[in-house]
């Protein structure tokens, strides 16, 4: 049975009701408007399709390969020049934070180093002044006192690093199908994409992430919070920094 055949047995509405694929996807591939449809979309959705009714739909798939050989292709280096222009922000971001986190230990450091001089000036005149036994027991005083300087110096330095590990902390995304579902994910953090059509639970790499979840129920994981979005209809969703939020297109991560 081709796809002419197919499309006249069966409805739109059945279909959809059993694929659980939505009406304008499957009127894309009807009537042949391969442009409006993206090729993993078509061929995962097509796929369905097979398994579901049991039919061949080889010449459907062999078409649409057909009419995306005759488009222009799109110039790779546009995709190279984006992806170098986020990564280069990102580091321009991370070299300007980590830039004032240095000025600012730097300059606690040659604050406190110049309140120990001060300090021990005073400990020496006063040591210098007085020659009785009361004034050597003050001799010992000024190491105590630097000793804690250099503590507090130490300490600060742990506080700090441990406030930049906080900051670059990453997340891992869990995604937990309860039927079959189409999604892409993107890592905002390196621009790699990976894409599925499955039903199994996926744990995703950690790092920021902008996925774009096609028809399906699922549940997500991320940073102790449980999402449910309601996937009837497209669904796109920022994981960022341990929060989240719902994108709509068009968004400088889908274009």
């Amino acid at each position: 049975m081709n796809a002419e055949k197919f499309f006249e047995k069966y409805s739109i509405e059945e279909i959809s009701k059993k694929t659980k694929i939505s009406p304008i996807s499957l009127r894309f591939i009807r009537n042949k408007e391969f442009d409006k449809i993206q090729r993993a979309k078509f061929f995962g959705f097509v796929n369905i399709i097979e398994k579901e009714f049991n039919v061949d739909l080889s010449e459907l798939k062999e078409e649409y390969n057909n009419f995306n050989s005759q488009k222009p292709s799109k110039p790779h280096q546009e995709i190279t020049i984006e992806t170098s222009k986020n990564k280069n922000f990102f580091l321009i971001i991370l070299a300007i934070i980590l830039l004032i986190i240095g000025g600012f230990l730097l300059y606690k450091e040659n604050q406190q180093k110049s309140t120990q001089v001060k300090e021990t000036k005073l400990n020496i005149s006063n040591i210098t002044n007085n020659t009785n036994s009361t004034n050597t027991t003050q001799i010992q005083n000024p190491t105590p006192i630097i000793n804690k300087k250099i503590t507090n110096e130490k300490n600060t330095t742990a506080v700090s690093t441990k406030e930049i590990n906080k900051t670059i902390k990453k997340y891992q995304v869990i995604i937990i199908p309860q039927k079959k579902v189409w999604f892409r994910a993107i890592n905002i953090d390196t621009n790699k994409t990976i894409e599925y059509l499955t039903s199994k639970e996926k744990i995703l790499p950690k790092g920021n992430y902008y996925i774009k979840f096609g028809h399906g129920e699922i549940t997500i994981n991320y940073n102790n919070q449980t999402i449910t979005p309601d996937t009837k209809k497209i669904i796109r969703i920022l994981f960022k920094n341990g929060s989240y939020k719902f994108m709509k297109k068009p968004n400088r991560y889908e274009k």
